[in-house]
């Protein structure tokens, strides 16, 4: 499930797709926002934690360095400078790659573990879903700017469930997150809304994924506000346009009270009923 605008709807379609389809199968979902996940706040599962996420950041001996320069000239992050006599380490920028620790011709670069984020799963599970929901989510510590090694985590432990559906929640955008979160997936949602910002990112949300070859099909949400800008582009390009979900009070309700919309009622139901019958056969 992704979108390259925030604010389409992405979290609602991705947590109640995932409601409705663990109502008769085993579905794990993944919340891969992990700067602001908010899966949580519909699901309201107790969490429990999973795993640390770390990654290994240079430390320099200046009694062993020659201050030769090598590792500053390797890191493609430029997470290292070298000058005559002392070498800054820029944390913030390194990828934890350790190519400066194995290149460093005297060895005096050596690693330490920085904690970046967690990962945590339910605890317990929904009357309404039994056990069929698994629910992972993953949290970036506040500060820290690298998000993909802790999404790349979270793709490992995706890939190793035993389950019959896996929804991810993506990330907003079309950066680097989002890009390591939609390496190996088989099919993606795009969630739009008929707005000029919508249709904008939507745009680079198409690319993207058209870049990695991944099948998609797009999601119109709040479909009978705006324009019809969104049925234009997909007719011109011939998209495959999932489903059309139009603006509700009652789901603004349910939205803002934190509740979600499967159980609810039955209309809901059958929305996502059709959404899973165009996704699958999209799929196949």
């Amino acid at each position: 499930m992704a979108s390259g605008k925030g604010g389409t709807g992405k979290t609602t379609i991705a947590v109640n797709l995932a409601l409705y389809l663990a109502e008769t199968n085993k579905v794990a979902l993944f919340d891969l926002d992990v700067e602001e996940p908010n899966d949580n706040l519909f699901l309201q599962c107790s969490m429990v934690h999973y795993l640390h996420v770390d990654i290994l950041r240079p430390m320099v001996n200046t009694t062993a360095c020659t201050y030769c320069g090598l590792c500053a000239n390797l890191c493609e992050f430029n997470a290292l400078a070298v000058l005559p006599q002392q070498v800054m380490i820029f944390s913030e920028l390194c990828h934890g790659c350790g190519l400066c620790t194995l290149a460093c011709p005297t060895n005096a670069i050596t690693e330490k573990s920085h904690r970046l984020g967690t990962i945590e799963k339910n605890k317990n599970h929904l009357s309404n879903i039994s056990e069929n929901l698994s629910f992972y989510e993953g949290t970036l510590r506040v500060g820290e700017a690298l998000a993909t090694p802790i999404i790349r985590e979270m793709k490992k432990i995706a890939f190793k469930e035993t389950t019959d559906h896996i929804i991810l929640d993506l990330p907003p955008g079309s950066a680097c997150p989002v890009i390591e979160a939609l390496s190996g997936t088989d099919f993606v949602i795009l969630v739009t809304e008929p707005t000029p910002a919508g249709e904008h990112d939507l745009k680079i949300a198409i690319e993207v994924v058209k870049k990695l070859k991944i099948p998609f099909g797009i999601v119109n949400n709040r479909s009978n506000v705006g324009d019809n800008r969104i049925i234009r582009l997909v007719e011109k390009n011939e998209y495959n346009l999932l489903s059309e979900i139009p603006h509700d009070n009652e789901i603004l309700y349910l939205y803002s009270h934190g509740l979600p919309l499967i159980g609810s009622s039955k209309k809901f139901d059958s929305i996502f009923g059709k959404l899973w019958k165009h996704i699958w056969q999209a799929r196949n």
